[in-house]
């Protein structure tokens, strides 16, 4: 079958990384287009180098060009009519504008949510349109919650749902966990160094969803311990960390590390002990599973997402949203408990049985192939 897989761009986060590790195994079997809205550095990862024949820029996102929701269909139906795909992966709300243009061009469309909440409103205002789901024909979650939500905010029900959860690469994430990556640095500019010290970590673009400002207050209430913040911190990296980061500079906490943009972020969660989800809005992030995998004590909160369900079973799930003052109160008691290198070992091998992608892509393509057999059955070939 012909695939066009849409990725509203191709940044080092979590959707973007789903979206192409999709278009990759599908590529092994079937015919694929990769486009991406906005561009960034993950289609030069070695790991898509198939892609990139297929892969196109569009720089068509909303921060981007001053296209109108009517321009971007228009467009997304012309790109549509020249690649003639056989079914539309639209890979993120964000990039909710192509379930209209692939309706319209009789494909059929697989909308992948991975947003929730508080994040809803606005792309479904802005970037899309509460009538999305009235063009998709399969709805597929990060999280049921991702499912359930948009449902109920655009007073629209899909039949066709499949939750696909997170999935990650076990052995991409092992192997890359023990690469050499440079240090991280306080804002004094000392490294990091390796000692008996507990080191908390946490991973993301830094921001107030992700909880930076919770996660550098913490820093602050437990010198005790270091903590690394994995990933974007301050600008240019990010625009959105303003005042976490002005207070990060001015009180210079000597325990408190950033890493700024890594293309490993494997590496430096294999030195942390405790891995602490700080994040106030976070649907299902893939770091959650990675940081299990690699055997590490991991935290989330209900609130945030459906991280909880996971941590259930393999690491600690609290109810409520995350509060500085509750973690201080309660981190100390997880750093202290001895999990012990065999239960850890364990631990390990039954989160990559759960979170594995071979088997989850593999029921994705399934219904994919029986959305397009339907397609065929209602639009035969002319003899």
């Amino acid at each position: 079958m012909r695939v066009c897989v849409v990725c509203h761009e191709a940044s080092l986060t979590g959707a973007p990384r789903i979206g192409f590790d999709i278009a990759l195994f599908l590529s092994e079997s079937h015919e694929v287009s990769l486009l991406v809205k906005s561009g960034g550095p993950l289609i030069d990862f070695p790991r898509y180098a198939s892609l990139r024949p297929s892969f196109r820029s569009l720089d068509t996102s909303h921060q981007l060009c001053d296209l109108t929701y009517k321009e971007r269909v228009d467009h997304a139906m012309t790109i549509l009519d020249e690649l003639a795909p056989e079914v539309l992966y639209v890979n993120s709300i964000a990039s909710g504008e192509w379930c209209e243009a692939g309706a319209r061009a009789g494909v059929p469309v697989a909308l992948h949510t991975h947003e929730t909440g508080n994040s809803l409103p606005g792309l479904l205002s802005s970037i899309c349109t509460p009538r999305i789901l009235r063009w998709t024909d399969l709805l597929v979650g990060a999280s049921q919650q991702a499912i359930d939500d948009v449902e109920i905010l655009t007073r629209t029900s899909v039949k066709n749902h499949l939750n696909l959860g997170i999935f990650i690469d076990a052995d991409t994430v092992l192997s890359q966990s023990e690469l050499s990556v440079p240090d991280a640095t306080n804002a004094k500019g000392d490294p990091l160094e390796r000692s008996d010290r507990p080191l908390i970590g946490m991973c993301g673009l830094a921001q107030p969803r992700k909880g930076a400002d919770i996660f550098l207050d913490l820093a602050d209430r437990l010198p005790q311990y270091d903590f690394l913040w994995i990933g974007p911190w301050a600008p240019p990296e990010t625009q959105l960390n303003d005042e976490a980061h002005m207070r990060f500079k001015s009180l210079e906490c000597p325990n408190f590390y950033t890493t700024g943009l890594t293309e490993n972020p494997y590496a430096y969660l294999r030195r942390i002990d405790t891995f602490l989800l700080s994040s106030r809005e976070d649907p299902n992030p893939l770091v959650v599973a990675e940081a299990l995998l690699l055997g590490k004590k991991v935290m989330a909160f209900s609130e945030t997402g459906a991280s909880t369900a996971i941590l259930e079973s393999f690491g600690y799930a609290f109810t409520g949203s995350p509060d500085a003052e509750r973690i201080a109160a309660v981190l100390p008691k997880i750093m202290e408990e001895d999990d012990g290198v065999a239960r850890r070992s364990n631990l390990s091998e039954k989160v990559r049985a759960n979170v594995d992608g071979t088997t989850k892509l593999g029921m994705l393509q399934e219904v994919l192939e029986q959305l397009v057999a339907k397609s065929r059955d209602r639009h035969p070939a002319p003899n």
